[in-house]
């Protein structure tokens, strides 16, 4: 029953009274407690999707920061090796440059017969053939590397 449906039979006693506002309150406290723990939920996805976004941004910093400044060289050929210290198949490396192309496949720039003759130097037509990124081979400097074996 109600309790207005009691007021019109009959006057509540104390501890009726007492008790109804009892439950009442439960149900109060009841409501607030899911409305705060809701809150909460919400205020823990609230944050989780800040630290998400930070932790991609500064995934997408470090990237930018990785195609700037470094470069990553592999399928170094036995041309280049002379070069570099023994053993190493591919390393990081810091760029004197800008903005440049993060990734070398160094068996691309390999000199191949030149119309049907062999080449004379190989080391020289591998070099010239690199370009300005010649400094990737001749003077890296290593940030890792990864060796044979």
């Amino acid at each position: 029953m109600k309790p207005e449906e009691l007021m019109e039979l009959r006057p509540l006693t104390r501890k009726e009274y007492q008790r109804l506002r009892a439950k009442h309150r439960a149900r109060r406290h009841r409501r607030r407690r899911s409305r705060i723990r809701r809150l909460r939920i919400l205020k823990s996805l609230r944050s989780l999707r800040f630290w998400l976004r930070v932790v991609m941004g500064l995934f997408v910093l470090l990237c930018v920061a990785f195609w700037a400044r470094f470069a990553f060289v592999y399928d170094i050929p036995s041309v280049a090796r002379p070069d570099l210290p023994q053993g190493i198949t591919a390393y990081v490396t810091v760029k004197p440059w800008w903005f440049g192309p993060p990734v070398f496949d160094l068996r691309q720039y390999v000199p191949g017969d030149i119309d049907g003759a062999p080449v004379a130097d190989p080391s020289q037509m591998f070099l010239m053939n690199l370009g300005k990124y010649t400094a990737v081979v001749e003077h890296p400097q290593f940030i890792w590397a990864l060796r044979k074996g």
